[in-house]
């Protein structure tokens, strides 16, 4: 019986982590997206999408950071492309 509950837990702590690992790159792929847009909006003066980009970053290491610890040497990065400033 002590096993069954070992391996509960185990499932439900994992479970959590891969929620949270969902969570960071719908986060991540939303910021992204909004980057994109502003940068698109302000092809003279991409500067004003600086928070944007700064939040995109943010959100990019947390969803990396989770990857890493889940899957250890699978950790990936997506690029955007910065129109000229």
């Amino acid at each position: 019986m002590r096993v069954f509950i070992v391996i509960g837990f185990g499932l439900l702590v994992s479970s959590c982590g891969i929620a949270a690992r969902v969570d960071a790159r719908n986060e991540y792929r939303d910021s992204a997206e909004k980057y994109k847009q502003c940068l698109a909006a302000n092809p003279g003066s991409p500067q004003q999408c600086d928070g944007l980009r700064l939040a995109m970053e943010t959100d990019e290491r947390k969803y990396n950071n989770l990857s890493a610890g889940l899957e250890p040497g699978m950790q990936q990065s997506s690029t955007v492309t910065v129109l000229s400033r």
